[in-house]
C-alpha cells in the first residue's frame, strides 16, 4: 500500500463525504479525487515524471492536498515549503530539491519572481489563487485536463515528500520520506474509512511541517473531513470548533495556552471535541494540567517525533493525562506528565546514549536515538551530515 491508497479506498467507502472544509467553501472525496486526477493529467502534459521535484509555496489551502496526491499519482516528489522562510533560504531549498514544477499563493508571488532568475531547474510557475499573465493558473488546469485515473508504478519504498528542516544549525536540511514512512505509522494507529463514523480534524498545523503532513494523510485514511484553517487565530480556532462541531484537533503548546488562556474561552461550546494532540514542541506542565481541567471531556495525546523519523515516534496517551487514583498514583502520573515523552511506538525502538555511543541506564541524561521501518537513511544531496549520521551508528549498531 502507499499514500495514494488512502484516498482512492476513502473515496470508495465514502464518496459523498466531505474530505475537506476550507472557510466557507466544501469538497467532498468524490470531488476532491477527480480534482486530483485532472491536476495529475495536467503536470503529466507538463511532463513531470516519477521522481521529479514539484514544490509548494502557500499557507494551508486545500489545494496543497489535491496537489500532494496528484504528484505522488505520477510518482513524483512533493516538496512543501516553509512560507515564514526568508527568500534565500527559499532559494536554496529549491535549488538543493532541483524542483521543477512551483505552485505559489499569491502573497508569495514577488518573492517568487525575485528568485526565478536564479532557479534553472524551475520549468513552470503555476499561481494558486488569481490569473497572471505570466504563469498558468491553478483552476483552469484543473477545469482544462482530463479527468481519467493516472496510472504510475510506486514501490512502497520509492520517496514521496522531500521535507526540508528549519535550518537552525545552517543550511535546510532536505528530509526524503518515503511511502511506507507514513503507511507504516497510519494502519498501526488510524482506523481506516467506515460510512458509519464521521470525524472531523480541524486542521492548523501548517503543511509544510510534517506533523500537518501527518495529521492530514491520517485524516484521508480514516475518511475523516479536514476542517482547514489558513493559519492559526484563537477566536477563528474556537468559532471553527463550534461551528463545524470538530471531534480532533492537533495543537503546539503556545496554541493550546493561547485557547485556554483567551478571555471569551468559557463562551464557546467545545463539547464536540473528543482527541486534542499536542507536540512539536516542549509542554508546559501548567498548560496541559489547565487543559485538563478547562476540558475534562477532551483525551489528550503528546505525541514526540520530529521530520528525520515521519513525525511520530513516542507517545503519552489519554490514559497518562487522567489524573485519578491513589495519591502516590495521581503523583506519578503528575510526574509523568511533566516529564516524559510517552512510550515507544510499537515499530519503533528507542534507546539512552551516551557520547560515546553506549547505553544508558535508567533515570541517567543522554540522546534519544530511535531505529524503525519510519527513520530517514539519509538528507537529501548532503553526503557530509548523512556521513556523519552513519558514523554515529557504526559506534553502537545494535541501538540504531
Amino acid at each position: 500500500m502507499n499514500t495514494i491508497d488512502f484516498l482512492s479506498i476513502a473515496t470508495a467507502i465514502c464518496p459523498a463525504r466531505d474530505v475537506m472544509v476550507f472557510e466557507v467553501k466544501r469538497w467532498t472525496y468524490s470531488q476532491t479525487s477527480e480534482r486530483v486526477n485532472r491536476l495529475a493529467n495536467a503536470l503529466l502534459q507538463f511532463g513531470v515524471k516519477k521522481d521529479d521535484r514539484v514544490a509548494m509555496l502557500q499557507v494551508n489551502c486545500p489545494e496543497i492536498v489535491e496537489s500532494y496526491f496528484a504528484i505522488a499519482k505520477l510518482g513524483g516528489i512533493f516538496v512543501p515549503l516553509n512560507f515564514r522562510a526568508k527568500t534565500d533560504e527559499l532559494s536554496y531549498m529549491l535549488s538543493n530539491a532541483e524542483a521543477r514544477v512551483l505552485f505559489v499563493g499569491q502573497r508569495y508571488l514577488s518573492m517568487a519572481r525575485a528568485m526565478l532568475p536564479d532557479l534553472p531547474s524551475v520549468e513552470k510557475c503555476i499561481c494558486l489563487e488569481n490569473k497572471e499573465a505570466d504563469m498558468p493558473f491553478y483552476n483552469d488546469l484543473i477545469a482544462g485536463s482530463s479527468a481519467d485515473e493516472v496510472f504510475t508504478d510506486i514501490g512502497d519504498e520509492d520517496i514521496t515528500i522531500l521535507m526540508y528542516t528549519a535550518g537552525t544549525t545552517g543550511r535546510p536540511k532536505g528530509v526524503p520520506l518515503k511511502h511506507d514512512a507514513f503507511v507504516s505509522y497510519v494502519l498501526g494507529n488510524v482506523d481506516p474509512a467506515s460510512p458509519e463514523i464521521e470525524e472531523k480534524n480541524l486542521l492548523t498545523v501548517p503543511l509544510y511541517h510534517v506533523a500537518g503532513i501527518q495529521g492530514m494523510l491520517a485524516a484521508i485514511y480514516g475518511g475523516r473531513t479536514l476542517v482547514m484553517m489558513r493559519q492559526f487565530e484563537v477566536k477563528e480556532w474556537l468559532e471553527t470548533v463550534q461551528r463545524e462541531r470538530a471531534t480532533r484537533a492537533m495543537l503546539v503548546p503556545t496554541m493550546l495556552k493561547n485557547i485556554i488562556d483567551y478571555q471569551d474561552f468559557a463562551k464557546y461550546d467545545l463539547s464536540s471535541l473528543q482527541v486534542i494532540t499536542y507536540g512539536a514542541a516542549s509542554m508546559p506542565f501548567e498548560v496541559i494540567s489547565k487543559a485538563i481541567k478547562v476540558m475534562p471531556r477532551v483525551k489528550f495525546i503528546n505525541a514526540f517525533g520530529q521530520t528525520e523519523t515521519a513525525s511520530t515516534i513516542t507517545a503519552l496517551g489519554p490514559e497518562d493525562h487522567l489524573i485519578e487514583g491513589t495519591e502516590e498514583e495521581k503523583a506519578k502520573k503528575l510526574k509523568r506528565l511533566a516529564q516524559s515523552i510517552g512510550r515507544p511506538l510499537p515499530d519503533v525502538e528507542v534507546k539512552i546514549l551516551d557520547e560515546q555511543g553506549k547505553e544508558l541506564p535508567l533515570f541517567e541524561i543522554g540522546d534519544i536515538v530511535a531505529k524503525g521501518p519510519r527513520i530517514m537513511t539519509g538528507y537529501w544531496h548532503d553526503e557530509q551530515k548523512t556521513s556523519l549520521k552513519l558514523k554515529v551508528k557504526k559506534k553502537s549498531p545494535p541501538s540504531q
